[in-house]
């Protein structure tokens, strides 16, 4: 179980609520026209120039900034729109102070993961909480765990083993040459270079991990670094006539940059579908997409990660 995985509530697909107004100068204006019409029905206001009309989109205005910073308060309330500093204060109510350096999206996350801090290391998502506090350069978690099964002895091996002596079969390996029971994986994705952890990111891991207030007395704690996957996108653009080549190129490596960085998680694939609908930008008529040719597939401890990305324009559409 990954963190992309464990926060179940994705903040970016939740609906706007209503607790954020929208808002429309014209809307407001109407309003205080309707109302000023009702208390002096006998006013003449054929004009768009006249003074009272002109008073009217004043405040009509007015009204608007005052609206608008009501919603903007609403927001900093809230933890999927906080940004710093009323981000450092939600998190203070659940006892998760922001790291040096670390952003307000990463933040975030600890946050909506505190409350499984509360517990000891032992649910998935308290190993993840515990994880991303013990290092800053932690960018993903993912926790899992090798499975076993009862397996009959032989007879013949039987008769000279203690009655309480069994065999278990590893039906799960979680990645661990010699399994066994209490084992927790713990892979890690770094923020540094392609994402391999270093052995001092891991050793902080390790170390916080194994603390006698944190780790469950029966677990055996491994912490290891994702593998990565590692691969090269050279796309070519035909336009359309009209827009400016070299504004159209950029936009668009520039996107495909941005979208790269949303997709470098933990067990996050790179689909040719995905890639060639982000490189088909505003201007673009066709994409030759030269590399990769197939879809970048990676398992749930492996992260994608880009080492070029070449956009050139090849010509224009007749």
């Amino acid at each position: 179980m990954s963190l992309t995985n464990f926060s179940a509530i994705d903040f970016k697909q939740l609906p706007t609520p209503e607790l954020i107004e929208p808002l429309s100068f014209e809307v407001i204006k109407a309003a205080i026209l309707d109302d000023f019409k009702t208390r002096y029905p006998t006013f003449e206001l054929d004009m768009p120039s006249d003074p009272i009309i002109k008073l009217i989109e004043s405040f009509a205005y007015r009204e608007l900034l005052l609206r608008q910073r009501v919603n903007e308060a609403a927001e900093k309330v809230l933890l999927a729109k906080a940004s710093a500093p009323e981000l450092d204060y939600l998190g203070a109510r659940f006892g998760v102070t922001r790291e040096q350096n670390e952003d307000n999206e990463r933040y975030r996350a600890r946050i909506q993961l505190a409350l499984e801090g509360f517990s000891t290391a032992g649910p998935a998502g308290a190993y993840v909480f515990h994880t991303l506090k013990a290092s800053e350069h932690v960018k993903d978690v993912h926790v899992d765990a090798p499975e076993f099964e009862h397996q009959a002895l032989p007879a013949e091996l039987k008769k000279h083993l203690p009655n309480s002596v069994f065999l278990l079969n590893t039906t799960k390996s979680a990645g661990l040459e010699k399994p066994q029971p209490g084992d927790v994986v713990i892979t890690i994705l770094s923020d540094e270079g392609n994402g391999t952890a270093s052995t001092q990111v891991i050793n902080e891991v390790k170390a916080h991990l194994n603390d006698d207030d944190i780790r469950p007395l029966t677990d055996i704690v491994n912490v290891k670094s994702a593998n990565i996957a590692e691969f090269n996108i050279e796309a070519v653009l035909t336009l359309y006539f009209g827009p400016e080549e070299e504004a159209v190129r950029s936009q668009v490596e520039q996107a495909c940059s941005d979208w790269l960085k949303t997709q470098y998680k933990l067990g996050h694939d790179i689909s040719l579908s995905s890639l060639y609908a982000v490189l088909h930008g505003a201007g673009v008529q066709r994409v030759e997409l030269i590399s990769p040719t197939s879809d970048i597939v990676v398992g749930a401890n492996e992260a994608p990660f880009c080492k070029s990305l070449k956009v050139t324009v090849g010509g224009r559409h007749v």
